[in-house]
């Protein structure tokens, strides 16, 4: 009778579906409880049920910049953007993003761009106090460089050979870096990561006495003690490892880059203990860093602490969906909690074990090698595949990132097309692929312009197509001619053509939206010399630059911020 009941019951039961303002009202429920991750995820799916909500987005936008993500917020202010032109907070949210990620000239941009639109707006007196802070900083700046121009110079080269360094391009950041300390080695980040580039070469002897250097120079500095530290551990040496571990431990620091770099190495010298108490207080600076958490999470297996483990791995899920490597993680916990598997110590770094990497490997090259339509289907049919897929960016082979930009490239549908806006953003991926990622946005043709992480920032770009614009503007066509000879009496050498093509790009997209007035066009020509040897690393000297040509600094970055801004992509 009560089996029957039950099913009549059933029966009268409705199955209905939540709308987005379902999840969006237990968003801010969370928001209000700063409870970030939760609500980062109930706003998750109120976009997946009303992608084209503003309002959603915007608030899963401000989310991410709470928890640190910049970039990720970005690109969903900028996306907004595109679809609606009524929104000026965008550039507000922007411009506080651009803060975050110390990109200032940036931030200034979008904190004004903001105020030309909405000088009332809610955000108006924040994003005046901003500026003024902002303006403040870039005097103070201008005063450095003036004071000592030699550093002004090389800071920007030191930082190309620390990026190159983190894409783990090792010998052009120590053909950078190299440069860098024998024009100045004061800088001594650049000689810390000079050490680093030579051991991850292999040449530890020689990262050791740059290392041994820079404390003989500053005895205190943490970096180089915990380089040193890694260093004597990798040849044998404990004794003097566990020296330059304790002078950084015996001298207590707050600075949360410090912090992490102490933890990072205690984790390497499998100081498991160590590692785990440190790691805790730098969460309360870095609570949403995935990587810090999954540092986390391995200290905690390491101590046979694997619920604990799993808690963290399962963080980095929710804040994450779809990351393969805490996946991985929190089946190798439960297959160890359930004793199938005999637990074995595990390395730090945040990637899958050397042979489930290798299984991963292979079974991509398997997938890509299936009939179109059966990939096709696999792709349509859930997100394991596209996991799979962005999980091989990650990987240090071109070679692999190609290949697979080109078969996500080759369904042409929306999960392809954000799959590809997704990656031209990534901070730390070679330009090479990123425009050859926007070419293929440009022949599925998705939607422009694009956002991009190009020359060491986010930017609008426009990509063309076409290869060749006909100047009709003796004015237009002189400037690059111009710039060239200006170049080749500084320098002794010019890439005229790669002048020319920049210079073909933003007259082309001047032509498709609007042509400023060209009151001084050796300002313009100042500014593609500007470009041309900054994306080339060419030392220039701005104020110096502005001078020869007869023009003001103001002038001089108004025009290369243009430039920077509205030069289109060329494919051949």
């Amino acid at each position: 009778m009560a089996k029957e009941l039950f099913a009549h019951t059933l029966k009268k039961v409705v199955p209905f579906e939540q709308n987005g303002d379902f999840y969006y009202r237990k968003a801010r429920k969370y928001i209000e409880s700063n409870n970030y991750i939760n609500a980062l995820s109930y706003y998750r799916k109120a976009l997946e049920k009303e992608p084209d909500n503003i309002d959603y987005s915007m608030d899963l936008a401000e989310v991410f910049t709470e928890m640190g993500y910049f970039n990720e917020s970005n690109q969903i202010l900028f996306s907004v953007i595109q679809k609606c032109s009524t929104r000026p907070e965008c550039y507000f949210g922007i411009g506080c993003n651009f803060l975050g990620l110390q990109e200032y000239e940036k931030a200034q941009e979008c904190l004004e761009k903001y105020l030309d639109l909405d000088y009332d707006g809610p955000y108006a007196d924040e994003a005046a106090d901003l500026l003024d802070i902002l303006q403040n900083q870039e005097f103070y700046f201008d005063k450095i460089d003036e004071v000592d121009p030699v550093k002004a110079k090389v800071f920007m080269a030191a930082s190309k050979g620390k990026s190159y360094l983190d894409r783990g391009d090792y010998k052009r950041a120590i053909r950078e870096l190299e440069k860098v300390v024998r024009k100045e080695p004061s800088l001594v980040f650049a000689r810390n990561n000079l050490a680093l580039a030579y051991y991850c070469m292999g040449n530890v002897e020689k990262a050791i006495k740059i290392s041994a250097g820079v404390v003989a120079d500053y005895p205190f500095n943490v970096h180089a003690n915990c380089n040193l530290a890694l260093f004597y551990y990798e040849q044998g040496d404990l004794d003097s490892s566990q020296a330059c571990i304790n002078k950084v431990l015996g001298s207590p620091t707050e600075d949360p880059e410090e912090l992490h770099k102490i933890a990072v190495t205690l984790c390497e010298l499998k100081q498991h203990e160590k590692a785990n108490q440190l790691l805790k207080k730098l969460l309360r600076y870095k609570p949403y860093d995935i990587k810090v958490l999954h540092y986390m999470a391995i200290s905690c297996y390491n101590l046979k602490l694997y619920k604990t483990a799993y808690k963290y791995w399962d963080k980095i899920g929710k804040i994450s969906p779809g990351n393969t490597i805490s996946t991985y993680y929190k089946h190798l916990v439960q297959s160890v909690l359930n004793g199938k598997t005999v637990p074995a110590e595990l390395p730090y770094n945040f990637q899958v074990p050397y042979d489930e990497i290798v299984r991963r490997i292979k079974k991509i090259n398997d997938l890509l090698k299936l009939p179109s339509g059966d990939l096709q289907e696999k792709w349509r049919n859930g997100e394991s595949l596209s996991d799979l897929l962005r999980w091989g960016l990650d990987l240090n082979d071109a070679v692999i990132k190609r290949a697979i930009l080109n078969v996500v490239a080759s369904f042409s549908d929306k999960k392809s097309e954000n799959f590809l806006r997704e990656f031209i953003l990534r901070t730390d991926e070679d330009e090479e692929l990123i425009r050859e990622a926007l070419a293929m946005l440009k022949k599925m043709g998705a939607e422009g312009p694009y956002i991009a992480m190009l020359n060491g920032s986010i930017s609008k770009v426009n990509v063309s197509l076409e290869k060749k614009y006909r100047f009709d503007d003796r004015v237009l066509e002189n400037i690059p001619q111009v710039a060239v000879s200006h170049i080749m009496h500084n320098y002794g050498f010019v890439d005229e053509q790669n002048i020319r093509h920049i210079w073909n790009c933003v007259v082309h997209y001047w032509h498709e939206n609007g042509m400023p007035r060209i009151k001084k066009p050796e300002g313009w020509a100042a500014a593609l010399e500007l470009y041309y040897c900054e994306r080339n690393g060419i030392d220039v000297n701005r104020k110096e630059l502005a001078r020869s040509y007869g023009i003001s600094i103001a002038t001089l970055l108004n025009n290369l911020r243009q430039i920077e801004e509205s030069a289109i992509l060329f494919f051949e």
